[in-house]
């Protein structure tokens, strides 16, 4: 289903993310805001004709909008069409190549990331629904992005998504959850994540705890040695680089060994990088050179 469009004065805009953002609803995904009403839209097309000329008086529209539910929607949507100009395979001009050279942000994202940040909360339900639902990768990275930077007001919407989504959505949904930060209520929806039946749920479940902590290493390090598929112990051993100390590195040399005994090519490679990126060394190892390595305390990634 396309997305309905915004209101006839952005109506090139609107078609753009309907055409972008097609096939976003789906049976799991019941997000339908209000169609504007003519009073509505004439507030829409007053702030965008604001925004776009940077006027003093575009902050209070946009706290007006802000207020209505069908009008943020609008808000929101408005400031995704920019994004989504910015970065869809549109050709470098030769100012963009100039700006991207001298490491310059593109002065419309910039802007259009800044109104996510003073909406916060209120582009949540329009990020989500738009956005992480999206059948599509790049509209759901888009929408991880921007609900990282909402941040902990975007929780509950996320770990609705968690729970009932379906699997690419729900595998955005831990992404997101690992980019807004691990505390112990993320970190246990993500440890039932890991287990979950589908194998890439579990893998970005595991991606997503870099930053979780003790917690977060002790399940690496068990979904290192348990998980039944190659891929999610891969990425297990992976995410493990970001929690030095031994125990990680002697988890890591185990999986190299198993690796080796079950003719796991792809687990031995995985293996020999995480454990070079711990130690900072470099060549491959056999697993009794590595636990030689290991025992120099001198080493980043052995005798702690």
């Amino acid at each position: 289903m396309l997305l309905p469009a915004a209101t006839k004065v952005c109506h090139r805009g609107a078609l753009m993310l309907a055409a972008v953002c097609a096939g976003c609803s789906s049976p799991s995904n019941a997000y339908q805001p209000a169609t504007l009403t003519a009073p509505q839209a004439a507030k829409c097309k007053a702030a965008e004709a604001a925004y776009r000329a940077g006027s003093d008086d575009y902050p209070g529209m946009r706290a007006e909008l802000a207020a209505d539910p069908t009008t943020a929607c609008w808000l929101v949507r408005m400031v995704i069409v920019d994004l989504l100009k910015v970065r869809e395979g549109r050709p470098l001009r030769d100012g963009d190549m100039m700006r991207a050279a001298a490491h310059i942000a593109n002065p419309v994202e910039e802007r259009a990331l800044a109104e996510i940040d003073a909406l916060g909360a209120v582009a949540v339900p329009t990020l989500v629904g738009d956005l992480l639902l999206h059948n599509q990768p790049q509209p759901r990275e888009l929408g991880i992005e921007l609900l990282a930077r909402v941040g902990a007001p975007a929780l509950p919407a996320v770990q609705e998504v968690a729970r009932n989504g379906e699997p690419r959505q729900r595998r955005a949904a831990a992404r997101t959850m690992g980019a807004i930060g691990v505390d112990a209520a993320v970190f246990a929806i993500l440890a039932r994540m890991a287990d979950d039946e589908d194998y890439s749920v579990r893998a970005d479940a595991l991606r997503s705890l870099r930053s979780g902590g003790d917690d977060g290493k002790r399940l690496l390090v068990e979904k290192l040695r348990a998980d039944p598929d190659p891929f999610v112990r891969r990425v297990a051993a992976q995410t493990l680089v970001h929690h030095p100390g031994q125990a990680s590195s002697l988890a890591l040399v185990d999986y190299l060994e198993r690796c080796e005994r079950e003719r796991d090519f792809p687990g031995e490679k995985t293996a020999q990088a995480s454990l070079q990126q711990l130690t900072t060394t470099r060549g491959f190892q056999t697993p009794a050179q590595w636990r030689v390595t290991l025992r120099n305390p001198n080493e980043p990634g052995g005798g702690r």
